[in-house]
């Protein structure tokens, strides 16, 4: 196995830990269905039209990505450039919010969805339901988080009864939102471990210790790689687990009578929990 975790089993000791915030209290018993993208197989992928879509299924959370532009909006889109969605080769951060907004994003998934454009994490949040969970993953660094998180104080989204929760592949980037903003959970996203073969192997138990050595709520994790005895460990470290991504409709139901608190999905349609 590529011991890529000992890496940050040492670095962990070098970076401050982030506020480590528990979520409320809540009646749900199974995990939370979270449409990943939005409804991303359905609409196209971070665009409001996903979703509402995804709202409209009843799921408890949406997932999304951000980014910055280059006059500093805080804009909704994965990829660092716009070519994937827009057909349009240049970096999100070397356009500015009227650019950004000015490409289609929605044409590539048909003509139903032309005229989609990118939205601003405002915009995003304005469609989360009371009760409901936006999690909102910084795909950059450390340096924008105070931007993302003003974003989300002007939004104000817990006067509509909304939460929020951030993700981020960096710790660093997820530390620096934890302290730009208190009262947000943080679920560290790391990618699944590989062997020589580059064959997709179990999780270690040191990422565990690791996220909480670190002060995060939780970890987000590629399914594949997640083990019952690795849900063991974080349901008795208090560490919450969100998996990604699951298509698959048995796969989906299987996941969701585990101890998971999350399951990311591009399908919700296929574990709703009732239209809002």
């Amino acid at each position: 196995m590529r011991r890529w975790w000992l890496l940050v089993t040492l670095t962990s000791a070098a970076c401050g830990a982030a506020p480590r915030d528990a979520e409320p209290p809540s009646t749900v018993t199974r995990p939370r269905v979270v449409a990943h993208r939005g409804a991303s197989a359905a609409a196209p992928e971070n665009t409001l039209a996903a979703f509402r879509a995804a709202w409209a299924l009843g799921v408890e959370a949406v997932e999304l990505d951000v980014r910055l532009s280059r006059d500093g909006a805080v804009v909704v889109i994965h990829d660092d450039t716009t070519a994937r969605v827009a057909g349009v080769d240049r970096p999100v951060a070397a356009q500015t919010l009227a650019e950004l907004r000015a490409l289609d994003v929605g044409a590539w998934r048909g003509p139903a969805f032309a005229g989609e454009h990118i939205p601003t994490l405002a915009e995003a949040l304005a469609t989360v339901p009371p009760g409901a969970t936006l999690f909102v993953e910084l795909k950059t660094t450390a340096a924008d988080a105070p931007a993302v998180a003003a974003a989300i104080r002007a939004a104000d989204p817990a006067a509509r009864g909304a939460r929020v929760a951030w993700q981020s592949f960096d710790a660093d980037a997820l530390a620096a939102l934890g302290a730009a903003l208190d009262g947000v959970p943080a679920y560290w996203t790391l990618g699944a471990p590989r062997d020589d073969a580059d064959r997709v192997v179990a999780y270690p138990p040191a990422v565990i210790a690791d996220a909480r050595a670190r002060g995060f709520a939780g970890l987000a994790l590629d399914a594949r790689a997640v083990t019952p005895a690795l849900l063991a460990d974080a349901r008795a470290a208090g560490l919450l687990i969100d998996v990604w991504t699951v298509n698959d409709a048995d796969a989906l139901a299987a996941w969701l009578a585990t101890d998971a608190r999350f399951v990311e999905t591009d399908r919700p349609e296929l574990a709703p929990v009732g239209p809002r």
